[in-house]
């Protein structure tokens, strides 16, 4: 791999020059107990759709990506056995849009510490009510399907309060079961681009994985509260499950969401894989509290061209997109967005991962 690539990182620049900076007697004190991993993935593609599924302006309905990561573990065992370290996610994205600039930023980023009493986290991820779920988007395949790269994708299908700093903790797995809770003192820390309004937060997520004969089982729960510092209280709750039998997999999600996304949605997933490849199908049902129901289809595959190679794909079809901004521009030019219509969307792309 291209060490310039890894150097252009500030951080890992940082990395560089400290270690460059170790005296001789440092270095022959022997190797370090730390163990890193580098691991990533760079994924370009083609977005497709209806015109109003695609960014505010003038477009012919299609447009390149491209979304990279770049994954750095530090990890080590203590004499007591407790395993510890740092995971880092730095995302390099590029625009798709000629009015938006690059962003090279740390997508995640936290310490980590495992062992009999279970596991702590400490740092920017994702909570448990997303890490510890398996449901329908767990049976997608292609960019994700329900959970993929589509432009037209439902209001809600998932419950997800960001990357925002946060305490997590994961009980030992027993007969099958395990918990977890994490605090979010606010959702979006200190980066200061918080449009949720919300803080304050605390989630717990909990799944059972067994297997019967030849057929594997997940059930999972999450819940989500925080509070709103503009008015209702965010309560959250879902459930789901994940059977599979040889290369098939069904998932099924059903959740309640207040305050940002008010309503209930209930998901399916089928997926089916053979020889190094896979085929999707997708289905959300979102009921607002207010507006119209939203219904969501969406089939995608994906195949291995070589190791680390896949290609993938989604078609979808949203019959009540929020997002769909099909309304003609106003005199400045600007879009009025919030109209509802039904749209079209579609993803094609390679993506290799190391």
């Amino acid at each position: 791999m291209n060490q310039r690539l890894l150097l252009s990182s500030t951080a890992l620049v940082s990395a560089g020059v400290l270690l460059a900076g170790m005296t001789p007697a440092a270095r022959a004190q022997g190797p370090s107990p730390i163990t890193v991993t580098l691991s990533g993935y760079t994924e370009v593609g083609m977005h497709s759709g209806t015109d109003e599924t695609m960014e505010p302006g003038p477009d012919q309905g299609y447009t390149g990506f491209e979304d990279t990561e770049i994954h750095v573990q530090a990890q080590g065992t203590s004499d007591g056995g407790v395993t510890y370290g740092s995971y880092v996610a730095i995302d390099l994205y590029q625009p798709e849009d000629s009015d938006e600039t690059s962003n090279v930023h740390t997508d995640e980023a936290k310490l980590f510490f495992s062992g009999g009493f279970g596991r702590i986290e400490v740092g920017r991820d994702d909570g448990v009510e997303d890490v510890m779920f398996v449901g329908a988007e767990d049976a997608q395949s292609g960019t994700g399907g329900l959970d993929g790269d589509g432009k037209n994708l439902p209001t809600a299908y998932h419950l997800s309060n960001g990357d925002g700093a946060k305490l997590i903790y994961f009980t030992p797995r027993i007969a099958g079961f395990q918990l977890g809770a994490d605090v979010v003192p606010d959702v979006a820390d200190d980066s200061g681009n918080d449009t949720t309004g919300l803080g304050n937060s605390v989630a717990v997520g909990a799944n059972w994985v067994g297997a019967f004969g030849g057929v594997d089982l997940t059930v999972s729960a999450g819940g989500v509260w925080s509070n709103n510092h503009s008015g209702d209280d965010q309560k959250d709750f879902e459930v789901g499950g994940l059977i599979g039998a040889g290369g098939l997999s069904f998932g099924v999600t059903a959740g309640v969401q207040t305050d940002l996304n008010e309503g209930n949605f209930v998901d399916l997933g089928l997926k089916y894989k053979f020889a190094g490849a896979s085929a999707s199908v997708g289905f959300v049902r979102f009921d607002p509290d207010n507006g119209d129901t939203q219904y969501f289809y969406v089939v995608s595959g994906d195949i291995g061209l070589m190791p680390g190679v896949t290609l993938k794909a989604d078609v979808s079809y949203n019959d009540s997109d929020p997002g769909a901004h099909d309304a003609p521009p106003n005199p400045d030019g600007s879009i009025d967005l919030g109209t509802t219509d039904d749209t079209w969307s579609g993803v094609l792309s390679v993506q290799l991962d190391y």
